[in-house]
């Protein structure tokens, strides 16, 4: 009788590891689909991101000369210059675009050499700086605009001393 219950004992220990590893292997199954529904997700997040930047980069730019400009920068001791050309990109399809900037060449100029009055050398010079110099370059230009806007600056050159 003894050896019955032991035997019965056994029998519900296996069932009872059995059930364990039942509950394991749906967890982990569970876990699996999860992550996987997180990894595509992201992945197909991160496609439609990407299409969306490279329609960005489609544009056809052209570019107006907006001369050399020289500008006394605003380290102490006003012994620092900035000296350089420029260049203001817009969208070719924008046909209001040139002759505005034509007419405003003065206004846009002004805007462009008050702004490098107020950076310090170190700043011009660090290449970090670079993205947000010609940012901040568009946005006080675009205010400028009325009729149309910017897209891109660039320095043709830049000495600074």
């Amino acid at each position: 009788m003894a050896d019955k219950d032991k035997g019965k004992d056994k029998d519900k220990e296996a069932k009872g590891k059995s059930g364990n590893m039942k509950t394991i292997i749906i967890f982990v199954v569970a876990l699996l689909l999860v992550g996987g529904g997180v990894f595509a997700g992201t992945y197909i997040f991160m496609q439609k991101n990407a299409t969306t930047v490279v329609k960005e980069q489609s544009i056809d730019i052209t570019y107006v000369d907006m001369g050399e400009m020289t500008a006394n920068l605003a380290d102490e001791g006003g012994k620092r210059y900035f000296k350089g050309q420029i260049s203001i990109g817009y969208d070719k399809t924008d046909k209001d675009a040139e002759t505005e900037l034509k007419e405003k060449k003065v206004v846009v100029r002004d805007s462009i050499i008050f702004y490098l009055k107020s950076l310090k050398i170190d700043y011009i010079n660090d290449t970090n700086n670079e993205k947000e110099i010609k940012a901040q370059l568009m946005d006080r230009i675009n205010k400028q605009l009325t009729k149309s806007k910017i897209v891109d600056v660039r320095f043709d050159s830049i000495i600074t001393q």
